[in-house]
């Protein structure tokens, strides 16, 4: 039973984040942020739950790539979902509660651990190790960490926050 809390905790990413908007408008402002995305989800009255985030395969296809966010990529294609929570707190400000299913993001970086494995396995033993280590490294690190995890962090607190001009987004 350890084991599939430890599964869960790598496959689960929760951050709570507090806002000074009321429920209704932070909700109304990640609805327009996730349409923009293309991720289809699911309202309530303080909840949105994503349905299907965009399959991006080839890096031609445009769902991949943003104007959101300095990188430019989308980050709702390397997850599986997201869902969000909104708790109206008695001072006026809304907690947000953001779970993100990283499980796509899971399987890319299985994906380059083994290409990179296959690379390393042709090159002399010195050189294939460090080249392994480097790409499950910068694997780990670049899908996991940083853009199924902080980049969409840090979009959804942007626009909860007024760090996007929503009169832009659609």
């Amino acid at each position: 039973m350890l084991g599939t809390n430890k599964v869960n905790a790598l496959m689960h990413k929760t951050y709570e984040l507090i806002c000074q908007l009321p429920a209704h408008t932070a909700s109304e402002r990640i609805e327009r942020l996730l349409s923009k995305e293309g991720v289809k989800y699911t309202a309530t009255d303080l909840g949105i739950t994503s349905v299907r985030t965009p399959m991006v395969v080839l890096g031609i296809q445009p769902e991949l790539y943003s104007h959101s966010n300095w990188v430019g990529l989308n980050p709702f294609v390397f997850v599986s979902g997201v869902a969000l929570r909104f708790k109206e707190e008695e001072n006026g400000r809304t907690t947000v509660t953001v779970r993100v299913n990283r499980l796509r993001a899971l399987l890319w970086v299985a994906f380059w651990i083994t290409c990179g494995s296959l690379a390393a396995l042709a090159m002399p033993e010195p050189g294939g190790a460090i080249l392994f280590i480097g790409i499950a490294c910068a694997a780990w690190f670049g899908i996991v960490s940083f853009l199924g995890g902080y980049l969409i962090k840090k979009e959804i607190s942007d626009r909860l926050n007024g760090g996007v001009d929503d009169q832009l987004a659609p």
